[in-house]
């Protein structure tokens, strides 16, 4: 085992763990709607959907990195572009899953904002290339 990179995914993960306590904790309940501004995608409750997402998706991103760096830690000798690039691929459906939990209550949305999308052809692109 690298002692390294688990001190490092350690690291990630009590980052991915205060980034996300912080944000649900005492950011994102204290966003009213009231004061965010209407974009071209939507509404100021568009623009507060998409002031969580950022926030929550560097808390998984985060989460991501201290599973692939342990994962590293724990297989040296796992090939590293397989593993990095299936990893990417979690990643980026993780971070779809978020955007769509996001939406549930309005799926219509992710239509005018279609980011999502984006992710997913993100991450077949990075499975495929990883076999």
């Amino acid at each position: 085992m690298n002692v390294e990179l688990a001190i490092a995914a350690l690291g990630c993960l009590v980052l991915a763990l205060g980034h996300a306590t912080i944000g649900l904790r005492w950011v994102l309940p204290n966003l009213p709607r009231g004061s965010l501004p209407s974009t071209p995608f939507g509404s100021p409750s568009m623009t507060l959907g998409m002031v969580r997402f950022t926030w929550l998706v560097v808390s998984v991103l985060l989460a991501g990195f201290s599973i692939l760096l342990m994962a590293l830690a724990w297989a040296p000798g796992a090939d590293p572009k397989t593993l990095l690039l299936r990893w990417f691929a979690a990643l980026w459906l993780a971070a779809t899953a978020l955007a769509g939990w996001n939406a549930r209550r309005r799926p219509s949305s992710l239509l005018r904002f279609p980011v999502p999308l984006v992710f997913v052809v993100i991450a077949v692109l990075c499975w495929t290339a990883a076999t």
